[in-house]
């Protein structure tokens, strides 16, 4: 039967372990915001990042192993429990152990950085985040994508951000009785007179297809970088008003559903 010096001795290794554990709960993510907060003065913060991301897991990991060894516990016998338990974890989760590897791969192949735009399939956007798992993205519309480390190796990845130029393609569907021979020139006009289009780069206007009832005009100049939607935006409607102007007639081009 324990006494009450023994209650209050087990209370006290209670209270410890639990203090302990808030340290390391509380400790971690300070110190990964301290890290990231270090990588704003950095060119490459993935690095950052990821490795805060682990600071944060690995100083959980360690306030838990000091709590348990100040209940007593024997540390030989915890680390070879926490080996035995990562070993079934790490077979158990062996795809986000795979989600580890890629991220540590996308360190140091570097194939983007935070803050360069890319596109992984249908998803794209900033890169916000490396962590260790997986890779933040912040859309056009603000709005977060979270694609896993091994999602990201093992997908097709267009960076943007690489060039510092982008070609604009866009596509205008013609009538097969609009006349070509002043359609051309007047779309080529229409990059011209915009400020934004790199004038030392190729500008082309030439017919892209031709389908079984309407032509494809296809539309090609290069801007900056930055440049790139807010001047695809201004073309699209200078476009349109140039077709409006010339009266171009507009194939019916049925939408499948």
């Amino acid at each position: 039967m324990l006494t009450i010096e023994g209650l209050i001795s087990v209370a006290y290794k209670l209270a410890e372990f639990i203090i302990i554990v808030l340290i390391g709960w509380i400790l971690g993510p300070f110190v990964k915001k301290k890290i990231i907060t270090l990588s704003r003065r950095s060119s490459n913060q993935g690095v950052f990042t990821f490795f805060g991301s682990c600071a944060s897991v690995l100083i959980r990991l360690i306030s838990i192993v000091i709590a348990l060894s100040s209940l007593g516990v024997d540390i030989s016998i915890i680390v070879g429990s926490f080996s035995a338990i990562g070993l079934g974890i790490s077979l158990a989760l062996k795809d986000n152990m795979a989600n580890v590897a890629c991220g540590i791969q996308i360190l140091f192949t570097k194939p983007f950085e935070v803050g360069d735009y890319i596109q992984v399939e249908d998803k794209e956007g900033t890169v916000t985040n490396i962590e260790i798992m997986f890779v933040t993205l912040t859309t056009l519309s603000n709005q977060i994508v979270i694609l896993p480390n091994s999602q990201v190796i093992n997908k097709f990845v267009t960076n943007y951000s690489k060039n510092k130029i982008r070609r604009i393609h866009i596509t205008v569907p013609v009538s097969l009785q609009a006349d070509i021979k002043d359609i051309l020139p007047a779309f080529e006009s229409v990059l011209i007179e915009n400020d934004q289009v790199l004038k030392d780069q190729d500008i082309n206007v030439v017919v892209e297809n031709i389908k079984e009832k309407y032509i494809e005009i296809g539309i090609f100049c290069w801007v900056e970088l930055e440049q790139y939607w807010n001047t695809l935006y201004e073309l699209n409607k200078a476009i349109q008003n140039k077709k409006l102007e010339m009266k171009i007639p507009v194939p019916e081009i049925k939408v499948s559903h």
